[in-house]
């Protein structure tokens, strides 16, 4: 089974379950949706039945032990069930062109089993709408987070998005999970001669959707009589009729509207598919001997003209196939002796509501045929219809011509040069009206565009007016800044020379942070967490304070005072932006469910240990020892706990690959070590290499941009594991790249 749709799964909440199909009956109702695996194989269940297997059948569980995750919605084991078992992709559709909303009206009406996938081309996430015979359910994975949407919510979002949707058809196996003392035996015996695997899978899809089903293949014209006289013989309407896979030319008309519009097996293209695929045959031969053409009858008058009136009379020129041909629904009654039972009706309906089913109605409603039963409803009765398609009679035709050679011969040479200067007058005044009209055009547009040379030229005046501002300004900005400068220079010269001076090691070596407040009845981390205070406020409170091991009065590092030279450092900017910047960032942005970890655990930082190392323990042998992992920044609670570590990078040179190693080895060992620790953090004043870039990916399993409930995590167990967060320093702030926010 696919690896994300398996990550998913075992995200949802699980039972364990043995003994086979009775331990799996215990635990999974008439409500059940959801999915069980048995470490190998996997079944989709929807409502309590098996709508898929993937990796390895059903009866592999019949005396199986393993574990049952109930699924969020009951969407989701559907539509994983459709994507395992593979559809065939039968359209495509711009949503500019065609909108989802539209595909779903007509797929929901044609009794459609599949989905559709709304992703090409969509920015913001995946978009997913199933249907088991005409029944709908949507769901959505939106954002890099993957934040599940299901029911109308999520139809809504994908009705709103802009993209390409592709429409596959999906032949579900849908199975009653076997029960009783004969489980094994059922599972084990598979499909026999007499009830072969499609019609399993007819009837299983019948029984999700709610609708009978039954299988199409095989199916002779004689059965389609068969099925249509029964349905006039008690005098009902009969059901539109299927077209025969075994005629050439209604196979093709079918695939046609396939490879066109979005399926075009609906009741009504049927209906006229099969009505004119006998060629020649008159519109009153059709009505009268054919069971197709009756239902013809009642629904192309209110479609089209009579073809009699603008054609000439095939009949005149070919055979009329009646003759030559019996009729389908007289030679069917002859074979068999007797009228079709009501019991025949009823196969041939089940047949038809299945391959409406698995069909795709026309989306535009121009390429859909009227319903079979129009012309009743405006009012015209059969008698009507059949008089409206009658051809004319070739006397009447030759009459009719008669009559105009007879004008024609009427009229003299005079009349036809007076005919011949009246259009000619005509053709000439609508020339003159035609170059009006285009003078007056282009003098409109002449207008037009000098306005707006106008425009333009005013504006120009304008910008030219700005730049020389901005020049002046620029000019003065210029000579401030050498002032200040030269004052600058002129205080350092004042200043006392230092005591003692330490190196920038040194000085980072000995000095430690603390997160102070000036109230503790101010703004806090605690506060901020709760969306309880904005930002600045929690700056004007939040202090952070430095312990050193050494005097800093009269200390120099590198030549400048420590005070200057500690506000400087990395490790001091990156841990004020930490806990004054980055809580904020991550509720601004909506991340505090995929980082949760990281983000409860910041308002627990109470001090940062500069060149500081977390314990790690390690057994062997039965017995655990304990060891140092160095680290440039480590962040701790009151209690001394690690919450996060820290990787700085200060110089020019781009962070390696082996850096992000081992950041995440290290990370790994203090997670399964420290239940505080939340987020190991790869800092860099360069950039990263594409080496530390794939390391991450790596680590977090998938990809940088992987679809689990938590952003950039490393996972350890079900529920252990650490963020790994990669930052970037610039323009003087912090800015976290991984993940992306």
């Amino acid at each position: 089974m696919d690896a994300q749709r398996r990550a998913e799964i075992t995200e949802w909440d699980a039972r364990e379950f043995s003994d086979g199909f009775a331990g799996l009956a215990r635990l999974v109702d008439q409500g059940f949706s959801g999915a069980a695996t048995d470490g190998m194989a996997w079944l989709f269940v929807f409502e309590g039945r098996v709508v898929g297997v993937a990796d390895g059948d059903l009866d592999g569980f019949a005396d199986a032990s393993g574990t049952v995750y109930e699924a969020p919605h009951e969407v989701l084991p559907v539509l994983f069930a459709m994507q395992e078992r593979g559809g065939e992709p039968r359209a495509q559709y711009y949503t500019n062109d065609t909108s989802l909303s539209e595909a779903d009206r007509k797929l929901s009406q044609g009794g459609f089993t599949g989905y559709v996938e709304l992703s090409e081309n969509v920015l913001s996430g995946d978009y997913y709408v199933t249907y088991t015979a005409g029944e709908s359910m949507a769901a959505a994975y939106v954002g890099n987070s993957r934040r599940l949407e299901t029911g109308d919510d999520a139809f809504a979002l994908a009705d709103d998005e802009v993209g390409i949707y592709t429409v596959y058809e999906v032949d579900l196996d849908v199975r009653d999970l076997p029960t009783g003392d004969d489980a094994s035996d059922e599972t084990a015996a598979g499909p026999t001669d007499d009830a072969p695997d499609d019609e399993a899978t007819a009837s299983g899809s019948a029984a999700a959707g709610g609708e009978p089903s039954g299988s199409s293949e095989g199916r002779s014209d004689d059965d389609d009589a068969a099925g249509r006289s029964a349905a006039d013989s008690d005098g009902s309407t009969p059901d539109p009729v299927v077209p025969d896979p075994s005629d050439g030319d209604a196979t093709a008309d079918a695939d046609a509207d396939v490879g066109t519009d979005d399926g075009g097996d609906d009741a009504d293209t049927a209906a006229d598919t099969d009505g004119t695929r006998d060629g020649p045959e008159s519109d009153s031969d059709r009505t009268e001997d054919s069971p197709r053409g009756a239902a013809a009858s009642d629904s192309e008058p209110a479609r089209r003209p009579d073809r009699s009136e603008t054609e000439p009379d095939r009949s005149e020129t070919e055979p009329d196939r009646s003759e030559t041909e019996p009729d389908r629904g007289d030679r069917t009654a002859s074979d068999t002796g007797e009228s079709t039972s009501p019991g025949d009706e009823d196969v041939f309906s089940e047949e038809e509501q299945w391959r409406e089913q698995k069909s795709i109605p026309a989306l535009d409603p121009e390429q859909a045929s009227p319903p079979p039963n129009r012309g009743r409803e405006s009012g015209a009765t059969n008698g009507d219809q059949e008089r409206s398609v009658e051809p004319r009679s070739t006397e009447q035709r030759s009459s009719n011509r008669a009559a105009v050679a007879q004008r024609s011969s009427s009229r003299g040479s005079a009349g036809q040069s007076a005919e011949r200067s009246t259009a000619r007058i005509d053709e000439l005044e609508s020339a003159l009206e035609t170059a009006n009209e285009a003078r007056e055009s282009l003098e409109a547009e002449r207008d037009r565009l000098a306005a707006e040379r106008d425009e333009i030229a005013g504006e120009r005046d304008e910008f030219a007016d700005e730049i020389d501002r901005l020049e002046s300004e620029m000019s003065t900005l210029r000579e401030e800044r050498d002032r200040l400068r030269e004052e600058l220079s002129s205080v350092r010269d004042r200043l006392p020379e230092s005591d003692r001076s330490l190196t920038a090691a040194e000085a980072r070596e000995g000095t430690n942070l603390f997160v102070r407040y000036d109230s503790k009845g101010g703004a806090t981390l605690e506060d901020a967490h709760d969306g309880a205070v904005e930002r600045d406020a929690l700056r004007e409170n939040l202090r952070i304070e430095h312990h050193t091991s050494f005097e800093t009065d009269g200390l120099a590092v590198e030549g400048r005072p420590y005070e200057e030279f500690l506000r400087d450092t990395i490790e001091y900017g990156f841990t004020r932006w930490l806990v004054e910047d980055l809580p904020f960032e991550v509720s601004e942005t909506g991340s505090q469910s995929v980082l949760r970890d990281l983000y409860d655990a910041l308002p627990e930082i109470d001090r940062a240990e500069i060149g500081g190392s977390a314990s790690i323990a390690i057994r062997e042998g039965g017995e655990e020892t304990r060891e140092q992992r160095p680290f440039d920044l480590v962040l701790r609670d009151r209690m001394g706990n690690p919450l996060f570590v820290a990787d700085l990078n200060d110089s020019r040179d781009p962070t390696a690959e082996g850096t992000l190693e081992s950041l995440v080895s290290n990370g790994r060992d203090i997670a399964e070590s420290n239940d505080s620790f939340a987020a190991a953090f790869a800092v860099t004043e360069s950039f990263f290499e594409p080496g530390a870039l794939e390391t991450a990916s790596d680590a977090v399993g998938g990809g940088l941009f992987s679809r689990s409930k938590r952003a950039s995590f490393v996972k350890l167990s079900r529920k252990r594991g650490y963020h790994l967060c990669l930052v970037e320093a610039r323009d003087g702030g912090f800015h976290m790249t991984v993940p992306d926010l």
